[in-house]
């Protein structure tokens, strides 16, 4: 996928098999990037895939890892219906449930007939429904950040497999632990961009791309070793 900004040549290539970042030196231009990107302002900013425009709606854009929430009500709603079509999908799975809902249905009729009044039972497998009355969710407990950010990594590939872009992260970071998360990316082929305000580590990304100080914008080859 690759990224264009208006008013500079440069295009960033946000590549599955390879690890980017885009550095932004000019504090004012870094902070009306973000805030268009944000915007999702389209005249601002534009994403093409394979020649063809991507709805900018559909880049995942993380401000805040520190104070990042497994469990917003999008997330959970995303994880219970991947789940509910996983299961259905797989019959095995699918009428193992059914039969213990049916084992808990008969418990249920036996307890009913004790009153003598009417009383209807839905005996239909809402998953979604029981996934809310089981309360699965996310473990949102962190003893380090660099657990938490790969975790946000897995989940957001597995769930929604869209480019993520993460805005002045890196700067939580240790040289080893950037080598840790980039080392992930590359192994689960995630589209990510890094954007930073600035970078001076030591720590190699094959697509890195620099607008400096005086909106100067190029390509650096960094050196593996």
């Amino acid at each position: 996928m690759i990224m264009k900004i208006m008013g500079f040549d440069i295009e960033i290539d946000i590549n599955k098999d390879k690890t980017n970042i885009l550095v932004i030196d000019d504090h004012k231009l870094f902070g009306s990037f973000c805030y268009n990107l944000n915007r999702k302002d389209t005249e601002k900013v534009v994403f093409i895939d394979n020649d063809k425009l991507v709805n900018i709606k559909d880049i995942i854009i993380f401000n805040d890892i520190l104070s990042f929430n497994f469990n917003d009500k999008t997330i959970i709603t995303k994880l219970y219906n991947k789940l509910s079509k996983s299961i259905i999908s797989n019959v095995e799975i699918d009428n193992e449930l059914k039969k213990y809902f049916m084992k808990i249905s008969n418990i249920l009729y036996d307890e009913i007939e004790y009153y003598n009044v009417d009383i209807d039972l839905n005996e239909e497998i809402d998953l979604v429904k029981y996934f809310k009355l089981a309360g699965i969710e996310f473990d949102n407990k962190y003893n380090n950040l660099i657990d938490k950010f790969i975790d946000i990594l897995e989940i957001y590939s597995a769930l929604y497999d869209q480019t993520m872009i993460f805005i002045n992260v890196l700067s939580y970071f240790s040289n080893e632990e950037i080598r840790e998360i980039l080392k992930y990316i590359t192994y689960k082929k995630i589209s990510v961009l890094f954007l930073e305000n600035s970078y001076n580590r030591s720590v190699y990304f094959e697509n890195k791309y620099v607008i400096d100080d005086d909106f100067y914008d190029y390509i650096i080859h960094d050196d593996k070793s």
